[in-house]
């Protein structure tokens, strides 16, 4: 049976499922066919004789444990435990422990830390919350406890006192008893040793220092470990992966083995010579050059556009061209980008051109969360009648005003048949209702904020001015600043509904805030009905293990990919990023930037990603030029003191001359961030 399988396997493949005793790590590059070689392997392990009970499989998702499973059954018709680590340590500490024991999810420890803080007599918001939880996981994925300051300490000590009171864990508990148990009690650890003969790991760049530990600790008696991974696609420091884990393996693991996969099955050679170049840059990696017998292939195509609208229209026209001659289908097409809040202009133009597209990984852009919110603040300042968007935003941020006053004030505007914005006045009136000295003071505060923007509406200012009025007088980023895990995300997709409205307003001369609401709305209603086949839009962060004949990767600006939160420490993840989103491309690769995009409704100047700077020009055909920058002279000075409207006072860093115009890197004070601004289009006063 088993040399069948071999004859499916390349020579170093067969290389790698053929090893059987001692640690071997398999570098295997993107496309290299490395989930055939786990599940081979486990099954040339059962053909040589190893009882199917004595191999343990660990991966990180449910879904890629089930899929495992399955390609093992049918290869070799044993069932073998694949499991993610957190069921994994589950099942241990249920087998090893006298008492049973409740599991908390990270809901359940939100509340717990809330109980935590009342009985330190600390009163907390939500974004204190997230952030000591934050804390406390990532110290104990560290093994560690949290040194951030004293009061997350002592939240931390009260935290555990209340699980071990309830007899209860946290996700992050199953890693760190199950290391406790295996640590002190030799006889458990040599049980699971013995128990599990032969450990296999996949994508083992990704794990954190417990999982590395508790790996160390389960194999130490015979070290049979067989993991496989890339250090070139480790892009999860953010959920406290530690790429050092697989650099350092032959050091962790004497007389280790390391082959490297580095044929791709996957994508033509242009475009894994480029990927290669780019991933050179990195200095923490193992040497691999990824190649493919499909044949050169056409070259990457890299175009920078005049502003982020001409960026997606290009997209889209390339598309349609594939499509036209059938090079592509949509569901073998995607768009990647580096945030979600840049999905909002390939979502409009895939609208306009009539292309069913779907969101992976995140929510259409009008139907986003803090979209919704502001353009219920907007829908009540030009229909006061609107109480759905009255009920949605009455208590953002909190007023005090529950469930059964808002129906006890639906009902009696609807019974006297007045506008509920008209009920609003007459209670700040005295008339009508009676309300708590609270309430009133919320009411008051929202009624205030409609009034603002019926008298913007009126006077017919901009409409981005009355977007970004409707943010900042409700105060809505505050109430963001609650969650502060999707605080940026969040606030960058409000940027977004800014650009949207200057966009609006450009193309439309006689532009009301009625019709462009009226705009948003259908384009919310088209989003739902898009079904069947279509074009994918996601994060590359969400395209991992995927694959598709066409990729565009879009939005390759400095601070945007690399982003601006990763160019110090993290750039070579964001590098590891860029090489990911190269490497999903089976055929035809775009890689895209834009000269300028609007940053909360205000044109900035955007530097071309370094990342373009790093692809060979023989495997590059450019369809756009880049601009030439020259230093320039003028009142906008370095020291100068400017003022913007929307970002305030700001010190002027650097001044050039662009195709765009004069343009300066500015710092601005109350942000304490610099930016990148064309003078013309900022309308920038200096002071």
């Amino acid at each position: 049976m088993y040399g069948s399988i071999v004859a499916m396997l390349n020579p170093v493949q067969e290389k790698c499922v053929e090893h059987v005793e001692g640690p071997l790590l398999v570098l295997a590059g993107a496309g290299s066919g490395k989930t055939r070689v786990v599940t081979h392997r486990i099954a040339h392990l059962i053909e040589v004789g190893v009882p199917a009970h004595e191999i343990l499989g660990l991966t990180f998702t449910n879904k890629a444990a089930a899929e495992m499973q399955s390609r093992i059954k049918q290869l070799c018709s044993q069932n073998v435990w694949i499991s993610t680590f957190h069921s994994l340590c589950a099942a241990v500490l249920r087998e090893s422990m006298e008492q049973n024991f409740t599991i908390y999810d990270a809901q359940d420890s939100e509340t717990v830390i809330k109980n935590a803080l009342a009985s330190l007599e600390v009163k907390a918001d939500k974004s204190m919350v997230r952030s000591i939880k934050a804390a406390i996981s990532k110290a104990k994925n560290d093994l560690t406890v949290p040194d951030d300051d004293q009061l997350t300490l002592a939240v931390y000590e009260r935290y555990e006192q209340l699980l071990k009171t309830s007899n209860a864990m946290d996700f992050d508990d199953l890693l760190v008893k199950t290391i406790e148990l295996l640590e002190n009690d030799a006889e458990k650890r040599e049980h699971y040793q013995k128990r599990w003969a032969f450990i296999l790991i996949d994508e083992y760049q990704d794990t954190n220092h417990a999982q590395y530990k508790l790996i160390k600790l389960l194999c130490a008696a015979h070290n049979n470990l067989f993991v496989v991974g890339d250090p070139d696609q480790s892009i999860y420091s953010f959920r406290g992966a530690n790429v050092r884990n697989i650099l350092q393996f032959e050091e962790d693991f004497p007389g280790a083995k390391v082959i490297t996969l580095d044929q791709n099955y996957r994508s033509t050679q242009n475009i894994l010579n480029a990927a290669n170049a780019v991933i050179e840059e990195n200095t923490s990696r193992y040497e691999k050059n990824l190649w493919s017998d499909l044949g050169e292939g056409e070259k990457i195509k890299t175009y920078l556009a005049g502003n982020d609208r001409e960026e997606a229209d290009y997209v889209i026209e390339q598309i349609e061209d594939r499509l036209r001659r059938g090079e592509t289908t949509l569901d073998e097409t995607v768009i990647f980008y580096r945030v979600n809040a840049q999905s909002r202009s390939y979502e409009d133009a895939l609208l306009r051109a009539n292309l069913p597209y779907v969101i992976i990984g995140g929510i259409s852009f009008y139907q986003r969360r803090e979209i919704k919110d502001i353009l219920a603040l907007l829908r009540l300042s030009v229909s006061p009648y609107d109480f759905l968007s009255f009920a949605r935003m009455i208590n953002i941020p909190k007023r005090g005003i529950g469930n059964k006053t808002i129906t006890n004030m639906h009902t009696h505007a609807e019974g006297h048949q007045i506008p509920i914005m008209e009920l609003c006045e007459k209670i700040l009136e005295g008339e009508e209702m009676k309300l708590s000295p609270r309430q009133t003071e919320g009411l008051r505060h929202f009624v205030a904020v409609i009034r603002l923007l019926q008298k913007d509406v009126a006077e017919k200012i901009p409409l981005p001015e009355i977007v970004l009025n409707a943010i900042e007088r409700s105060e809505y980023l505050g109430y963001l600043r609650e969650d502060p895990d999707t605080f940026d995300d969040r606030r960058a997709n409000l940027d977004e509904l800014i650009n949207k409205a200057a966009e609006f307003e450009e193309d439309n001369h006689d532009a009301t805030l009625m019709s462009f609401l009226e705009e948003l709305t259908l384009k919310s209603s088209a989003d739902e009905k898009q079904i069947g086949e279509s074009i994918k839009l996601m994060t590359v962060h969400n395209g991992k293990g995927l694959e598709f004949t066409t990729a565009f990767v879009v939005g390759m600006e400095e601070d945007l990919f690399p982003h601006i939160n990763c160019v110090e420490e993290g750039i070579e993840e964001e590098r590891r990023l860029c090489y990911v989103a190269m490497t999903r491309a089976k055929r035809y690769l775009y890689m895209t930037a834009s000269k300028y995009r609007l940053i909360w409704g205000t044109p900035k100047f955007m530097r071309p990603s370094r990342f373009f700077q790093e692809l060979p020009n023989q495997y590059v055909e450019k369809d756009g030029g880049f601009i030439e920058v020259q230093e320039s002279s003028g009142e906008l000075e370095p020291g100068a003191t400017v003022k913007h409207q929307s970002f305030g006072l700001g010190t002027v860093q650097k001044a050039y001359t662009t195709s765009l115009g004069p343009t300066v890197d500015v710092h601005f004070h109350d942000l304490n961030s610099t930016k990148t601004l064309v003078a013309k289009y900022a309308k920038l006063q200096v002071v």
